[in-house]
C-alpha cells in the first residue's frame, strides 16, 4: 500500500475560495498531468496555470499546479499539488479523475505517516501536525510548533546518546580488557541519576500540557443566591445565565467555554445546593453533586456580607477534599469594615457588581493549575510519551536500586540500559509497531 499513489483534498471539502488536492507516489505526476492541460516542461517547485480536463477532454476547472520532485517534498516522494477554485463537485470530479487514472484514495494521515515512513519527520513530530491542526488555543499552537520543531526528539535523543555511552564504555572494557581501563563504575551510576532525573522532569509536564490541550473544568458551587450565576457571567464575560434574587433560579447546569490566559476553561454553573423544595429542584441538586465529582476545579461561594452560615459549612464539607478555591462574593454589600471577617486562610473576595477580585480569582485559578509561570518555550509529552518515559524510569530505577549487584554482572547492566534506551526509542519512533502507526495516523484527518 505504501508504493500507491494516492489522492486526497488537503483542505475541508466545503464550499470556499480556493481548495487544494495533493498527490503523492511514483506515478503523481504522471496521473497529474493527465489531467491538466500542460503536459511537457513541468520543473519542480515551479507554479503553472491551466485547465483541468476529464477523461473526454471536458473542462473541469481552472488553477494552478505545482510538482514537488522527490525526496525534496512534505511525504519524500513525488508530489503534485492542486490549488482550484473551492467547489465541492470540483473537487470531487478531480479527485475521481486521479482515481481512475491509477490513484488510490488516501487513508486518514497517510501523507504523514509517509513522511515518517521516508524519514522526514519522527513520530513526535507527526504527532504534533496532528496537535497543531486540532489546537484549539494560542497556547496548545505553541506547544504544537515546540513539538513539530522536534524540541521533544531532541531531549530524548540526548537520553539515548548518554544511555548507548554507558554501554558502549562497558562493552569496550569486557571485550578489550587488556587496551581499556576498567570504567569508573560511579561515574556510570552519576550518569544513570542525570537520566533518571530528566526522564521525571519531562513525565511532569504531562499534566500541564494536558490542560493546555484539553482545558478543565470548573464548576461554581454554593448555597443559593450567593451570586454563583452572576459570577458565572463575569467570567464568561456575558449575560449566559440567569440571575435573579429569587432562590433556586438556577435548576439545572449551565455550561460554558471561555479562556484564562490560553487555557480552555469549561464553566459549569451549578444549581445551589440544599434541602430541596420539589422533585425538579432535587434532580438539579444531584446533578450538580456529579459535576463536583466531574470537576477538576471548585470554586465554593459564599455571600461575604451574610457570613459564613451553617448551609455554607454543610457545603462545604461536601467540597473540601476538591481542594475548592474559596470566594467571599458580594463584598459590595459589605457596610462595615468589621463584616469582612477571614473565615478561612486565603479567600479571594469578589464582587460582581463592581468588577472587584475578578482578575485575582482568574490569576488564583491559574496559580492552582501550576501554570502562572509558563513558557512558550515549553515541552509538552501527551500520554503516549509518559507511558514509553515511565517504563524506562522503572528499568533505570531498577538499576539504579540495585546498582552495586550489576557490577559484578556488566553484560547484564548491558542488557538493562538497553531496554530503557528502547523504551526512549518508541518515543521518537526509531522502534515502532504497526499497531502504534496504526493508533496515531488513524487519528488524523482525511489528507493529511
Amino acid at each position: 500500500m505504501e508504493k500507491d499513489t494516492i489522492v486526497a483534498n488537503a483542505t475541508p471539502l466545503v464550499a470556499s475560495a480556493v481548495s487544494i488536492i495533493r498527490i503523492s507516489g511514483k506515478d503523481a505526476l504522471k496521473i497529474g498531468k493527465s489531467i491538466f492541460s500542460r503536459k511537457n516542461n513541468i520543473e519542480p517547485r515551479k507554479v503553472y496555470f491551466g485547465k483541468f480536463i476529464d477523461d473526454k477532454g471536458n473542462i473541469i476547472d481552472e488553477g494552478l499546479f505545482i510538482y514537488f520532485k522527490a525526496p525534496n517534498s512534505f511525504t519524500g516522494e513525488d508530489v503534485v499539488e492542486i490549488q482550484t477554485h473551492g467547489s465541492v463537485p470540483v473537487v470531487k470530479q478531480i479527485i475521481k479523475q486521479t482515481i481512475e487514472k491509477g490513484a488510490r484514495f488516501a487513508q486518514p494521515g497517510e501523507f504523514t505517516k509517509r513522511a515518517f515512513l521516508n524519514g522526514k519527520i519522527d513520530l513526535t513530530q507527526a504527532e504534533a501536525i496532528a496537535q497543531l491542526i486540532e489546537a484549539k488555543t494560542e497556547k496548545a499552537t505553541k506547544a504544537a510548533v515546540n513539538l513539530l520543531e522536534g524540541k521533544l526528539s531532541k531531549q530524548i535523543k540526548k537520553l539515548k546518546e548518554k544511555l548507548m555511552n554507558i554501554n558502549m564504555l562497558i562493552e569496550a572494557e569486557l571485550n578489550f580488557p587488556e587496551d581499556v581501563e576498567e570504567i569508573d563504575m560511579n561515574i556510570v551510576k552519576e550518569n544513570l541519576k542525570e537520566v533518571i532525573d530528566e526522564i521525571k522532569k519531562l513525565i511532569s509536564t504531562y499534566k500541564k500540557g494536558k490542560i493546555i490541550n484539553e482545558g478543565i473544568k470548573l464548576a461554581i458551587v454554593g448555597r443559593p443566591n450567593v451570586g454563583k450565576s452572576s459570577l458565572f457571567n463575569a467570567l464568561v464575560g456575558y449575560e449566559r445565565a440567569i440571575v435573579s434574587d429569587i432562590q433556586g433560579t438556577t435548576r439545572d447546569f449551565i455550561e460554558e467555554s471561555y479562556q484564562i490566559d490560553g487555557i480552555p476553561i469549561r464553566l459549569i454553573d451549578t444549581a445551589g445546593v440544599r434541602d430541596a423544595k420539589d422533585e425538579i429542584e432535587k434532580i438539579g441538586i444531584e446533578k450538580t453533586k456529579e459535576k463536583i465529582k466531574e470537576a477538576d476545579i471548585v470554586l465554593f461561594v459564599f455571600d461575604v456580607s451574610e457570613g459564613f452560615t451553617e448551609e455554607d459549612k454543610k457545603i462545604y464539607e461536601e467540597v473540601k477534599d476538591k481542594n475548592p478555591i474559596i470566594v467571599g462574593n458580594k463584598t459590595d454589600l459589605i457596610l462595615d469594615k468589621n463584616q469582612k471577617k477571614c473565615y478561612f486562610k486565603d479567600i479571594i473576595y469578589t464582587s460582581v457588581k463592581s468588577q472587584k477580585g475578578i482578575s485575582e480569582l482568574e490569576k488564583e485559578i491559574l496559580k492552582n493549575l501550576h501554570l502562572t509561570e509558563d513558557s512558550d518555550s515549553e515541552i509538552y509529552i501527551n500520554l503516549r510519551h509518559q507511558e514509553s518515559l515511565k517504563k524506562a524510569l522503572d528499568v533505570l530505577n531498577k538499576i539504579y536500586t540495585n546498582f552495586e549487584n550489576y557490577k559484578d554482572f556488566k553484560e547484564i547492566l548491558m542488557i538493562d540500559i538497553k531496554e530503557a534506551e528502547n523504551y526512549l526509542s518508541e518515543i521518537i519512533g526509531e522502534i515502532a509497531t504497526e499497531d502504534i502507526l496504526g493508533k496515531i495516523f488513524s487519528s488524523f484527518c482525511i489528507g493529511k
